[in-house]
């Protein structure tokens, strides 16, 4: 018996956690670099970096998702970086972040990467990131300054690429909100984002970033309108039109839009979402091409830079949309945070969780 329990005891000791990792290299931002790797690695497996949001950690973002659960099933690594710069929001606004090879937040985490793959021998084609809030505006970054880097991208509740160019900060504290509510010079032409995208890797010629997009409509953190602001700028980048809207995917309350033949770039609407949409892990590994085999073959030859731009019924939705009033909140509204006044109870069938100091959401118990 003592036999046993020893053995069970080193079994649970040798299961896979979330480890810091010290010797990865530094940046001069000062993040952290945090990483899931699974007992049982696939052959040379495929990266993906997590960014947390505003307030978050890397902690956060692994309990918030079942991407480490998927990644003892398929054998992928996580890199989990982690700021606490600027209220633990991402530097996704000064010059550096903006340039490649320029530093800060994202140089740093290209060399979180360049350890990952060579420490866990993974596949330098299949680098992906997915980042939620501030983390969604980094993912936008990483795919403008690095497409060298990162072959696929995923953005919850993001904004475009270079959006907070000039601004002091990216923080929902910071005095200009500009960018986070979309107001003004920040709508633009798909040619204008586009062009803003690789003004970050001037002379880049290679394979871009492939875009999966969402975006809630209840959103009143980081406006609705940056779902089209998004796809108005990656259709620019990666050449590609809208081509159909399906209803219902991946569940009842959104709306898929598919560019291309919907390897390139796709966008989600939650109606009647808040900030922030889940993450929908299935859609995203199918989108990255780990589950599905929806990745298109590695190309290295220069994007197309034509593209018909992004269509009123995509773009003209309509705007934030307020969450009903009442004394509970529906599913994926929001029910708490600094500066809310409404709902702080919802519906029987959800529960308020806490995403950081300014955001609560209401999900599915």
């Amino acid at each position: 018996m003592r036999f046993l329990l020893s053995l069970a005891a080193a079994s649970t000791a040798l299961a896979a956690s979330l480890q810091q990792v010290s010797g990865w290299g530094s940046g001069p931002s000062g993040v952290s670099m945090f990483v899931y790797a699974p007992d049982r690695l696939a052959a040379n497996p495929p990266i993906i970096v997590a960014t947390h949001p505003c307030g978050g950690s890397a902690q956060q973002m692994y309990s918030s998702t079942r991407l480490p659960a998927l990644a003892d099933q398929h054998g992928f690594v996580l890199i989990y970086p982690q700021t606490t710069r600027y209220s633990n929001c991402w530097d996704v606004f000064s010059p550096s972040a903006l340039t490649h090879g320029g530093g800060s937040d994202p140089g740093a985490i290209v060399s979180m990467v360049s350890y990952a793959l060579s420490r866990y021998g993974g596949d330098a084609s299949r680098v992906s990131v997915v980042g939620v809030s501030s983390g969604a505006m980094l993912a936008n970054v990483l795919a403008g300054a690095y497409p060298d880097v990162f072959e696929a991208a995923a953005s919850f509740s993001g904004v475009p690429a270079a959006c907070f160019a000039g601004a002091p900060a990216a923080t929902p504290m910071s005095p200009n909100q500009t960018c986070a509510q979309a107001q003004g010079p920040i709508v633009k032409t798909a040619r204008e984002w586009g062009n803003f995208a690789r003004n970050m890797y001037p002379g880049y010629e290679g394979r871009r970033t492939r875009m999966q997009i969402w975006h809630g409509t209840a959103d009143t953190l980081v406006v609705f309108a940056h779902l089209a602001e998004q796809l108005k700028q990656w259709s620019d980048v990666l050449g590609v039109s809208l081509t159909r809207e399906v209803a219902g995917v991946p569940a009842s309350q959104y709306r898929q839009y598919v560019y291309g033949d919907g390897t390139q770039l796709q966008g989600y609407r939650g109606e009647g979402v808040g900030h922030t949409v889940p993450v929908f892990e299935q859609q995203v590994l199918e989108f990255f091409g780990i589950l599905g085999g929806t990745a298109p073959p590695a190309s290295t030859g220069p994007p197309r830079t034509t593209t018909t731009a992004v269509t009123s019924r995509t773009t003209s939705s309509g705007g934030p949309i307020t969450p009903p009033p009442g004394p509970s909140q529906t599913l994926w509204g929001q029910c708490g945070g600094n500066g809310w006044n409404g709902p702080t109870a919802c519906v029987t069938t959800a529960r308020c969780t806490t995403q950081n100091a300014w955001y609560a959401q209401c999900v599915p118990r």
